[in-house]
């Protein structure tokens, strides 16, 4: 008898509803079933066949299931119809599976030289392994490199960590330049055997910090080889999009040692580390902005040489994009005190980030220049720097801005500014002068007759106040955005008013707004209408017209009676005798 139990609504939950459908036909043809304990966890193996065989796997703990995974193309997240088929076996005959011993036993029972036979073997099957292999943990590490430079004659290393990470970067595989085809199908580098690596590093900055000398030594070992492995890896593979999740812990962890005291030749070396990876990868200013708060936990002095090193990189850039790149990483630094209001400035500036130019404006007092900045950059939005201008006292300024730029984000950002803060008379003004400044088909009318409703101390005023404007505008009137208005707001005589002395309504006001204004009269009004609307729909010449056209009579029968609808369709029918299909869509609909 095995030793797990797996309830449908878990395995259900997992694999998900089109998963389970489609993994039934596989559940009796499964083969290779087993079931192996290995510590609170449970692991199903078996075989499963579509174009070829395929090993399926799956982790249960307490019931639930943790993970799965195939081989098949689309296995690997473990969420395929193979995964499926397994589950569902487990569920309904837990019995077919073979309950192997626990994993903890079998490896128990293994002694050295054994154990080297079976890795050997495993290692022919699969060579990928090898890295699994050299990064693990040993108390012999035949991995740590040569690290004079932080460690003094005579000192052990408390970690082999260093040199794991090190093997780990030295068998990633990357494409080269022959294998282009192969580089565009490329997810990137695996890295997931440093992961876990990166965890052991802050257990050893933990130690680090808590005074442990051969723990320093190490951990400035491990940030080294991570760093520099970074490093390579960038120099094969520019822009590489995953990079900063080493980079960054790795410089946090450095930042954490340099901000304790260090023995002098440590602290030497760490800070050289940092400028050495600020030279080879760069220091965004969004990963500064999570590590500021350790940089400025840095002697002084440390703070004083960084600025001035990344000055230094800035100064020697020859192009523009990298001295805007260091100038950014200056400008980030720079909130820490360490540079004055006018250098803030020049950075910012040199940065040609509108955004930073425009805080270090407020920063030294120019709100005017800020703004008349933002009118250069039209296509910056409002609300972005609507929190600089709040910090710095100058919001006023903004919104003055906001009410002369002609752009209809901007107008939104001043309404919604003002609805905010219950300013709802001068919201009101916004939202009534956008709308009788937009032409009335404008994309954003829906968007500021719905936002002036909601700000109007007399709605039914305003509208008429609009209907007026939109009839009387010099460039005749708007009669699509009338109708839709008047419709919105439950007047559809009033709309079918404005059709009077119209030839064609369809062809003013399209077919899907006459069929809803039709709808919403009276019969006598409705009818006409209606049978226009069909009508068009048969000119289309296509079934998917017909079938409009049958729709919009049959729609409209409760409304002009089912005879005169059935009439409609009789003289559509007798226009058009030789179209088949528009009579079988209007027999279709119980019309004919």
């Amino acid at each position: 008898m095995t030793g797990f139990t797996l309830q449908k609504a878990a395995a259900l939950s997992y694999a998900g509803e089109r998963e389970w459908r489609k993994g039934q036909p596989y559940v009796s043809s499964l083969t290779g079933l087993s079931a192996q304990p290995d510590g609170t966890v449970t692991m199903l193996r078996g075989s499963a066949y579509g174009q070829e065989r395929y090993s399926v796997s799956a982790t249960l703990e307490r019931g639930q299931v943790q993970g799965a995974a195939c081989s098949c193309p689309v296995g690997e997240d473990g969420r395929c119809k193979h995964v499926a088929a397994l589950l569902a076996r487990a569920v309904t005959s837990p019995a077919d599976f073979r309950e192997l011993p626990p994993l903890d036993a079998t490896l128990d029972a293994l002694d050295a030289p054994a154990l080297r036979i079976v890795i050997r073997r495993m290692l022919s099957r699969e060579p990928d392994l090898l890295g699994v292999l050299l990064t693990q943990p040993t108390t012999q590490s035949t991995t740590q490199p040569n690290t004079g430079q932080v460690q003094p004659d005579g000192a052990d290393p408390a970690s082999d960590l260093p040199g794991r990470i090190r093997v780990a970067f030295d068998l990633m595989d990357l494409p080269d330049e022959d294998h282009w085809h192969w580089k565009n199908d490329w997810d990137g580098p695996d890295f997931s055997e440093l992961t876990p690596m990166l965890e052991e590093l802050q257990e050893l900055v933990a130690a680090a910090l808590a005074g442990d000398h051969a723990a320093q030594r190490s951990a400035l070992a491990a940030i080294q080889a991570t760093l520099d492995g970074c490093h390579d890896l960038n120099t094969q593979q520019p822009d590489l999009d995953d990079l900063s999740t080493l980079v960054e812990p790795a410089r946090t962890a450095l930042l954490s040692l340099l901000a304790r005291p260090l023995p002098a030749e440590l602290q030497g070396a760490a800070l050289g580390t940092l400028h050495e990876s600020v030279a080879n990868l760069g220091w965004p200013d969004h990963e500064i902005d999570g590590q500021l708060d350790l940089f400025t936990e840095l002697p002084a002095e440390d703070r004083a040489q960084t600025v001035a090193f990344v000055r230094g990189l800035h100064d020697g850039e020859t192009g523009e994009y990298d001295r805007q790149r260091r100038a950014r990483t200056l400008y980030a630094l720079a909130s820490t005190g360490d540079l004055s209001a006018h250098e803030n400035l020049a950075l910012a500036r040199a940065t040609g980030d509108t955004v930073m130019i425009t805080a270090a404006l407020l920063d030294s007092g120019q709100p005017e220049e800020a703004t008349a900045l933002l009118a250069e950059h039209p296509a910056l939005s409002l609300s972005v720097v609507a929190g600089l201008f709040q910090d710095s006292g100058a919001l006023a300024h903004l919104e003055a801005f906001a009410r002369i730029r002609p752009d209809p984000w901007a107008r939104r950002w001043l309404f919604t500014h003002l609805h905010e803060q219950n300013r709802r008379a001068e919201a009101h003004t916004v939202a009534r002068d956008a709308l009788t400044q937009l032409p009335p088909a404008h994309a954003d009318t829906p968007f500021w007759i719905t936002q002036l409703k909601t700000v109007s101390p007399d709605w039914p005023a305003d509208r008429e106040t609009l209907i007026t404007h939109w009839t009387a505008r010099p460039d005749g009137p708007h009669l699509p955005p009338l109708v839709r208005l008047l419709l919105r707001e439950h007047q559809p005589e009033r709309a079918a008013q404005l059709l009077h002395g119209v030839p064609d309504p369809v062809g003013v006001l399209g077919l899907d707004l006459t069929r809803e204004l039709a709808l919403q009269l009276p019969a006598e009004q409705a009818l006409a209408l209606i049978i226009q609307v069909a009508a068009a729909h048969v000119a289309g010449r296509s079934r998917t017209h017909y079938q409009s056209a049958a729709r919009t009579l049959r729609d409209a029968a409760p409304i002009i009676g089912r005879a005169e609808a059935q009439s409609a369709a009789r003289l559509l029918t007798q226009e058009y005798p030789t179209l088949r299909a528009l009579k079988e869509e209007l027999q279709a609909a119980g019309l004919l």
